[in-house]
């Protein structure tokens, strides 16, 4: 058995926080809550190889793939494949907290579109 702490990114708003680095365990999981309405800034990327899924705790948002917005909800469970352009975009109702959960073991996996 291997117990993994919770660890806190420091890249992006408070209360965010993940489990096991890159290639440490065989899944990534991360979280975030946003507390405020608008924009959230994140950078339009990809996976290489990764899938990326997101579950929504609380609250709701847009996530914009392949330039389509999908709005975040507890009613429903987003995959993202391998070489989807993502982003979470924008907050509908806060607080909005959601659960990232995927598949990437190598920090090369990423890849931003814009700067």
């Amino acid at each position: 058995m291997k117990i993994y702490p919770k660890r806190s990114k420091t890249d992006r708003v408070s209360d965010d926080f993940y489990f096991g680095d890159y290639g440490e365990i065989p899944i990534a999981i991360s979280s975030a809550t946003i507390n405020e309405n608008g924009v959230v800034g994140d950078k339009l990327h990809c996976h290489k190889k990764g899938y990326e899924f997101y579950l929504t705790i609380q609250g709701s948002g847009l996530l914009e793939i392949e330039g389509k917005e999908v709005e975040l909800n507890q009613e429903i469970f987003v995959m993202v494949e391998p070489g989807e352009k993502h982003r979470i975009k924008s907050t509908i109702k806060t607080p909005f907290s959601f659960i990232a959960i995927s598949n990437i073991k190598d920090i090369d996996d990423k890849f931003e579109i814009e700067g």
